[in-house]
């Protein structure tokens, strides 16, 4: 048995599962895939659970210590939790996902195999978010289809949660935090200070969700425009929108960064993603030019989002009040097709007509006051923001998605 400190990125997670307890169910991770058409008995697909469980420390790791300052312990063997079922594999996945880890007693992964008859047809897997990221769930799944088919894969090159927790507390790791700390205080320096209230509603934290074509065929459209990423059009966007709530003219959005650049973290499996700050001068009038800018603040953030969130914490808090970013952007869609999609603005503006929304959660406690979720399907786009009410009341959530749509429709097509 192994110990080890919690990496930067379980650090994080783990401020985020206080803050949310007993809620903290919100983090699981649940993904569903197809088993291969050839035929795959149970036994077969137990197998290769046990061949993934032993390829990855993430999978074979639990808390250990005291619970304000938890440490990782790692096992030779695991035996994650497993059950057969004929059910939905989306119920499934609802049902399995809905509880939280037992952080001490439980491994960081639930299954079900979904049968019919004699053989396997889906598979679920739901990951405790301080195994693994979104990306990191990925890298299961594909692993997990490879040994549905193959008997052994060729050994993992990537680092491990220890090795990364190891290095974090080296010299170099230091490094890395201090410059990410510095960079971080510069752009709050040029933070005019908030100061928004609204009357807190019970539940304390309210999320909708947009479900839009609109907005999907115009931030590609914007996108193929300008030559930059989707992603970086919505989180303009985004910004935008906050900087008419806040009053600033140098407005800054944390957005998740999946710390896979180098070569080496490629294929981790274990929580690695952190937030960069990414800090638009809204002072540009012109959308165009404004996503311009913010592509290039981006891949500036991106490099420096990996800190010591401790450390981070007391360095932001220190500014004073009212210096603060606002909320946090996350675009979890696995791919980006930002090519022009061919549609014309009348089929765009009709496609808002169709536009949708929903009152998808509430929460009475969280570690974010203002989130905003990316992902859909290529062509059909969800926008899902969960925000603080003493913060944003509904009736303001509600408008900011509509904004968000009505700003990028004008903004490809205006």
């Amino acid at each position: 048995m192994l110990e080890s400190p919690l990496t930067w990125g379980q650090q994080d997670i783990w401020r985020a599962v206080v803050a949310a307890r007993p809620q903290e169910h919100y983090l699981n991770i649940g993904r569903i895939f197809a088993a291969p058409k050839r035929p795959v008995t149970v036994e077969r697909a137990i197998q290769a659970l046990d061949e993934l469980v032993a390829r990855h420390e993430a999978l074979r790791t639990r808390l250990s210590g005291p619970r304000d300052c938890p440490r990782q312990r790692i096992s030779p063997i695991a035996r994650p939790y497993v059950e057969v079922t004929d059910e939905s594999a989306q119920l499934v996945c609802d049902r399995l996902s809905a509880e939280p880890f037992d952080y001490w007693e439980e491994w960081p992964l639930r299954v079900a195999f979904l049968v019919t008859g004699d053989y396997v047809r889906h598979v679920v897997l739901v990951v405790c978010h301080l195994a693994a990221d979104g990306h990191a769930a990925d890298l299961l799944v594909k692993d997990f289809r490879l040994l549905l088919l193959r008997d052994s894969l060729p050994p993992v090159e990537s680092a491990t949660p220890r090795e990364l927790a190891e290095w974090q507390r080296s010299a170099e790791g230091k490094r890395t935090s201090d410059a990410a700390l510095a960079y971080w205080l510069s752009e709050y320096r040029r933070m005019d200070p908030v100061a928004l209230s609204d009357v807190p509603r019970r539940p304390r934290f309210w999320e909708a969700t947009m479900t839009s074509a609109a907005i999907a065929a115009a931030a590609q459209a914007v996108a193929a425009r300008e030559r930059v990423s989707s992603s970086t059009v919505l989180l303009t966007a985004a910004i935008k929108l906050a900087g008419r709530l806040t009053g600033q003219r140098f407005c800054g959005m944390r957005v998740i960064v999946n710390n896979r650049f180098a070569a080496e973290r490629r294929d981790v499996v274990s929580t690695i993603s952190q937030e960069g700050l990414v800090l638009l001068d809204l002072g540009t009038p012109d959308f165009g030019e404004l996503a311009r800018q913010g592509w290039q603040v981006a891949v500036r953030a991106y490099r420096q989002a990996q800190f010591d969130p401790y450390a981070m914490e007391e360095a932001v808090s220190a500014m004073g009040p009212g210096i603060r970013s606002f909320g946090c952007f996350n675009d979890q869609r696995l791919v980006q097709r930002d090519g022009a999609t061919g549609l014309d603005e009348q089929d765009v503006r009709a496609s808002m007509d169709r536009t949708e929304l929903a009152w998808t959660d509430t929460m009475d406690r969280n570690i974010c006051d203002f989130r905003l979720h990316i992902g859909g399907e290529a062509g059909r786009m969800e926008v899902s923001l969960y925000a603080d009410t003493g913060l944003l009341a509904p009736p303001g959530i509600e408008r900011f998605l509509f904004d968000m749509e009505s700003m990028l429709v004008e903004a490809a097509f205006g």
